[in-house]
């Protein structure tokens, strides 16, 4: 068979710009109030394994500082709660949902018809609480065929054979070859079986639906949980590198006999090179630090900036991002990302923050670049220890 993908199949990935973790943080806010607790338990699982446990606390940390900033948030006593613009919000993202989301089961199932583009209706209600019928949208949507309704095992076992036949002869068989023509059962899965990425045949039409849509979800375990753990993770997983250019092809080596180099010629010890020939730097990707390093590289460069008198020393917050850009950015960290790490550096008790005297305006442009919201907090300094 051949390995050709038809015109017809998708690549399984969200069809809508990718939720982030601070989307999904306010989702499971307005789904009734959450703790920090809470969103670990249920937000983390999502975005695994793109994001460690560590990770997400501190992108969470971040969206929660950031939503509250935006006062689409508020907090009270530990507890996290949607104001009514944040629920506003939260709604534009769930635009298939037509009933109210009231608790995060609700917000998952309308991620699920978000991810899989179809229409929520009591049919397709009923169906995604089995793991064949997920499974059939699932495969449904990836062949570009239509989500309205979830087809039967036997009659989306016999257009996956179709599929597979298309793959093999060029789609040259639409009109000779149509659905119900005369195709058996057991022959229909051989065929559908070839779609797997190792071809293999499945004894029922139940089981070869579930085991084709879980391979292609990325799903490992044939369970209706795990199937749907799959599919959101696929709403919120990036692209791959697909739309990336080709790469150039390899020349082939030449079979010509080799040319003798000769050596280059001697030029004076103050002569520059030009520019094409002076070799490019090699290339070396970011490598974010780990938390103790991070803390270290943060008071060695508060402690040269910091002000105040012994046992009171404090440093603004961007004078240290400047020197930690400037002398670490094999790095790769944004603004953004140190000041969600320094947040939880803080939160760990491995850096110790401190906050501005609203009275003393002496430096309002450093106040304004230093500040880091953090539970209900604003802070500006980072306290170094004498």
């Amino acid at each position: 068979m051949s390995a050709v993908i038809g015109q017809s199949e998708r690549k399984f990935e969200a069809h809508v710009p990718a939720l982030t973790a601070r989307d999904l943080v306010l989702l499971r806010i307005a789904a009734g109030t959450a703790t920090r607790a809470d969103l670990q338990r249920d937000v983390a699982p999502l975005l695994a394994p793109k994001f460690s446990g560590a990770e997400f606390r501190r992108s969470a940390e971040l969206g929660i500082s950031n939503l509250i900033g935006s006062q689409l948030v508020a907090e009270t006593k530990g507890r996290l709660s949607a104001t009514g613009k944040g629920l506003q919000v939260a709604e534009a993202l769930l635009t298939s949902a037509k009933a109210p989301c009231a608790t995060w089961a609700d917000v998952k199932l309308a991620l699920v018809l978000r991810a899989l583009r179809t229409s929520d209706t009591p049919a397709i209600r009923k169906a995604l609480q089995r793991v064949e019928g997920l499974a059939a949208i699932v495969l449904q949507d990836h062949f570009g065929k239509s989500t309205g309704r979830a087809q039967s095992p036997a009659d989306l076992r016999a257009d996956l054979a179709i599929i597979a036949l298309e793959r093999a002869f060029g789609n040259k068989i639409k009109t000779g070859f149509k659905k119900g023509a005369g195709l058996p059962a057991k022959p229909g899965r051989v065929l559908a079986g070839q779609l797997f990425k190792q071809p293999r045949e499945i004894a029922t039409d139940g089981k070869l639906i579930v085991h084709l849509a879980c391979e292609i979800a990325g799903s490992r375990e044939q369970s209706l949980d795990a199937l749907e753990l799959a599919v959101l993770r696929g709403l919120m997983s990036p692209k791959d590198g697909t739309d990336a250019p080709p790469a150039q092809p390899l020349r082939p080596q030449c079979l010509e006999t080799p040319r003798i180099a000769r050596s280059p010629t001697p030029k004076p010890a103050n002569d520059r090179a030009p520019i094409s020939e002076i070799a490019p730097p090699s290339l070396r990707l970011p490598s974010p630090p780990d938390m103790p390093e991070f803390c270290r590289a943060v008071i060695d460069a508060a402690r040269p900036v910091s002000e105040g008198w012994p046992g009171n020393r404090k440093a603004f917050i961007s004078l240290v991002w400047k020197a930690i850009r400037n002398t670490r950015p094999d790095w790769g960290l944004s603004e953004i990302a140190f000041k969600g790490m320094l947040a939880e550096a803080h939160r760990s008790g491995q850096v110790e923050l401190a906050t501005a005297d609203l009275k003393d305006g002496r430096d309002l442009k450093s106040l304004e670049d230093s500040k880091i919201l953090y539970k209900n907090t604003v802070w500006h300094f980072v306290r170094v220890q004498d």
